[in-house]
């Protein structure tokens, strides 16, 4: 045995352990991510009783959900079929590797970067926008979008399924077939028979993660059950009301677990495969799908970056939620590759007890990736948020490895049995005599397939944490800030720019983790295994060592005089609130949430009254202001108007509609109150200008375009007068900065800039003018409100990303007077309420 290469010191690694190493570490691993979080989550219904939330019932969801799951499961067998059945073929002969990755690669993207990319294929400024909302069929053109979007991405994964099916077919079957003369129909029918376990079974995983899907949904707007679990999990849930809801979903998830290992676990032939007559014309079938689900979104998607010179401000923004990212995704791969280790060896021991333990575990990972995100973060809350465990797991980013090990370490047992499974039965047989059960023997008969399997592991397992939104949510550390929900926000924001960056990031390291699993295959050169491990870690380990940001300068808490709202969809609660204005003369105040509900509020946050904008099912309200007669001006953004109520709800008049003309708007985000009784609303989505009325709502001019040069904007966000009347203050949000004009719109300075550090800005959200013409910015982008002089200087920093009291998450909004300023507290579902700096 030669000392220096790659075998031998696995070998000497071997030396030490009898084969009980590894697979003790897989089982340490799934008692953590796993079973000890099951144990916590259960134990809760016993311990802790149930709250008050509100729980709807789950029945229409249920049914809503299901439906859209099989839709999509439909259209990835339709999809997916032909394209397996020529990959079947590929993994047998010597043009596997290229097929193999561009089968392997959209899986590896996020599915709502994929429904994201076919959204740019309709604009608010294009011909069929316009259609859309001269019929009404806006939700009909998102459902459209959601579909072919979650299609695009799901059919690759009944492609490898069918190809896994096909491999396993004697190839002399077609041929019998084609003797007998068969025709057209019955050579398709008799191959669906063939193919159906295979297409059955990648309709059965497309099925559960479709209907574990919230991100999609919601981007959609369409109402899911995974929804409703993330909503009553945000207005104040306990484990128990969370477990008791989502139960229906988890049983479902445990018997389609169990399904489809039952089906994975089988040992299958490996004969050589042939695709008969017609294997050009499915070969040019798949290669115009493939086109249509890759190259065709991707093109509309570049189409819709206007600033191709944004990498600069992506990476001072973005550039440590990446690093941190992707050191957090290169552990959760790593640790998923010592799970496909420790696996395999545990189903290559010849005691059967230590198998159906592997079988188990390799059962419950796959329960844990299909089962609603939103219960794996709140198990992992049960399990690990209590004395003795929270500072020492869960306020850290330990707890945030478990749950990404929780959700794709599936990825680990799956490779793991194909260790196992693949490996010869001569050469089982020898390495029994030879004394196998050792890690010196498993590993000196397997070790290309141990190297390729745990490299394999470990890029898919890092790709996939790297993008994934509902456990990051609902685990990550106050303070930190991940790459996936910062592109959730970018895809809110309307800045494609931000989501193509962070995609094609996410899609070399999905090219790079695709070429090391596909040449798991079948490839007999182990120099070329080994450099594409190489290659692979010096492009994960260059991204994340490169894009660690300073954080030098952390803001103080708010100092808080009281809170008032929580959770809830009642009269004083709040779901997502995304407005709030001030009437300072009648001490009153409003705030609009996702609901569509306008509440009013006393200067002490008692709720008053409530009602609900005529209309929301396109969408919710961004911003609203109030009159000096006490009007209720509400910008209802995706109804492309502004009305007017008087101060207990009734309405009083409204203006604008549709279009890019004067006097029309796409997406109205404020109103502002100028001088002479001047109306000013701001709007975004092409248009992206401010317009100003006559107090009758009578369109007199406007200023301002798309862009990020001076006179420009990128979505106006807010808006606010000095006292004077004589400046107009502007958070212009996507460019990170605040303009500041003159009544008639002319450009007088700008404020601020895209960066984390004093005197910057990270989507400016809100602005409010002190009484001494100072500002107030809330910064949604970076969970504080930052105190800037009239000129731009910093004065203070307040706030930071948290729960606690004094703390922010994604702040929208501020108003009030000098002594009593309410911060509306989104993320949090409340308002705060602090003095004004000195």
């Amino acid at each position: 045995m030669r000392g220096r290469g790659p075998q031998s010191r696995l070998l000497a690694i071997g030396d030490a352990s009898t084969g009980w190493a590894l697979p003790a570490v897989a089982a340490v691993l799934w008692i953590g991510a796993v079973a000890w979080p099951a144990v916590a989550l259960i134990s809760a219904l016993f311990t802790e009783p149930r709250s008050d939330v509100e729980v709807l019932r789950p029945s229409d969801l249920l049914l809503t959900t299901t439906a859209w799951a099989a839709a999509v499961a439909v259209g990835a067998v339709v999809l997916g079929w032909g394209p397996g059945r020529v990959l079947g073929r590929a993994l047998h002969g010597r043009g596997y590797l290229p097929i193999g990755v561009l089968m392997l690669a959209p899986i590896c993207l996020p599915a709502y970067v994929v429904f994201y990319a076919w959204y740019q294929g309709w604009p608010p400024t294009s011909d069929l926008y316009r259609w859309a909302v001269a019929s009404g069929h806006i939700q009909f053109l998102k459902n459209a979008t959601l579909l072919m979007g979650l299609t695009c991405w799901s059919w690759p994964l009944v492609a490898w399924c069918v190809a896994g099916w096909t491999a396993s077919t004697p190839a002399q079957h077609s041929e019998m077939v084609q003797l007998d003369g068969a025709g057209v129909f019955r050579r398709m029918l008799d191959r669906l028979r063939s193919d159906a376990p295979g297409l059955g079974l990648g309709a059965l995983i497309v099925f559960l993660l479709a209907f574990d899907n919230t991100t999609c949904f919601d981007l959609a707007g369409i109402w899911t059950f995974g929804n409703e679990l993330r909503a009553i999990g945000s207005r104040g849930a306990n484990a128990t009301d969370m477990l008791l809801a989502a139960l229906p979903a988890m049983l479902l998830s445990a018997v389609g677990a169990t399904a489809i290992w039952l089906v994975l676990a089988r040992r299958p032939q490996r004969p050589a495969v042939r695709l008969g007559r017609g294997a050009a014309a499915t070969s040019i079938l798949t290669a115009l799908i493939w086109a249509w689900s890759v190259v065709v979104p991707l093109a509309l998607f570049a189409s819709r970056v206007e600033d191709w010179l944004y990498v600069e401000t992506f990476f001072r923004l973005y550039g440590r939620a990446l690093g941190g990212t992707l050191t957090l995704a290169l552990v959760s791969g790593g640790l998923g590759a010592l799970t496909a280790a420790g696996l395999a060896m545990a189903w290559q021991d010849q005691r059967r007890w230590l198998r159906n333990l592997a079988h188990l575990q390799a059962i419950g990972w796959l329960f844990t990736a299909i089962i609603p995100g939103t219960i794996v973060g709140v198990a992992f809350e049960a399990a690990y948020n209590r004395p003795g465990l929270d500072d020492l797991v869960y306020s850290n980013p330990i707890v945030l490895i478990g749950g990404y090990l929780a959700r794709f370490a599936f990825i680990g047992a799956l490779l793991g049995r194909w260790i196992a499974m693949s490996e010869p039965r001569t050469l089982r047989d020898l390495r029994l005599i030879d004394g196998g059960a050792s890690m010196r023997a498993l590993l000196g008969s397997s070790w290309p397939r141990y190297l390729a399997a745990a490299g394999a592991t470990a890029g898919i397992v890092t790709v996939l944490c790297v993008s994934e939104i509902p456990v990051t949510a609902s685990l990550h550390p106050p303070g930190s800030d991940p790459l996936a929900t910062a592109v959730l926000d970018a895809m809110h924001y309307q800045r494609p720019d931000v989501v193509f960056i962070a995609s094609i990031t996410t899609m070399l390291l999905a090219l790079a983790a695709a070429g090391v699993t596909v040449a798991v295959w079948g490839s007999r050169r182990r120099w070329f295994r080994l450099a594409s491990l190489a290659v692979v870690g010096v492009l994960l380990f260059t991204s994340a060592s490169g894009c660690e940001a300073s954080d030098d300068d952390q803001p103080a808490p708010l100092k808080t005089r009281s809170t008032f709202g929580r959770g809830g969809l009642s009269l004083g609660q709040f779901n997502y609130p995304r407005g709030i204005a001030v009437d300072p003369q009648r001490q009153l105040i409003y705030i609009v949430d996702k609901t569509a509900r306008v509440q009013r509020f006393d200067f002490h946050g008692e709720p008053q009254l409530q009602w609900r904008m005529p209309q929301w099912q396109n969408g919710k309200p961004t911003g609203l202001n109030v009159a000096p007669d006490g009007r209720v001006f509400v910008a209802d953004t995706h109804y492309h108007r502004v009305i007017a109520y008087d101060p207990d709800g009734r309405e009083l008049m409204r203006f604008g509609r549709y279009g890019e003309g004067p006097g029309e708007f796409i997406y109205p985000t404020d109103v502002a109150f100028g001088p002479q009784g001047r109306i000013y609303v701001s709007e975004y989505g092409g248009n992206d200008r401010v317009q100003v009325f006559s107090a009758q709502g009578e369109f007199l001019f406007g200023f301002g375009s798309f862009g990020s040069q001076g006179g420009q904007f990128n979505r106006p966000q807010a808006m606010t007068f000095n006292a004077s009347k004589s400046e107009l203050y502007i958070a212009d949000a996507c460019n990170h900065r605040i303009v500041v004009c003159d009544a008639q719109g002319t450009l007088l300075r700008v404020l601020g800039g895209p960066g984390r550090g004093p005197s910057e800005l990270a989507y400016p959200y809100d602005v409010m003018v002190l009484g001494d013409g100072s500002l107030l910015v809330c910064e949604f982008g970076n969970n504080r409100i930052q105190h800037l002089s009239a000129t731009g200087e910093c004065r203070g920093l307040f706030g930071r990303a948290g729960t606690d009291e004094g703390e922010l998450q994604y702040p929208w909004g501020i108003d009030g007077v000098d002594e009593a300023i309410f911060v509306l507290d989104s993320g949090n579902n409340r308002v705060q309420v602090i003095r004004r700096p000195r």
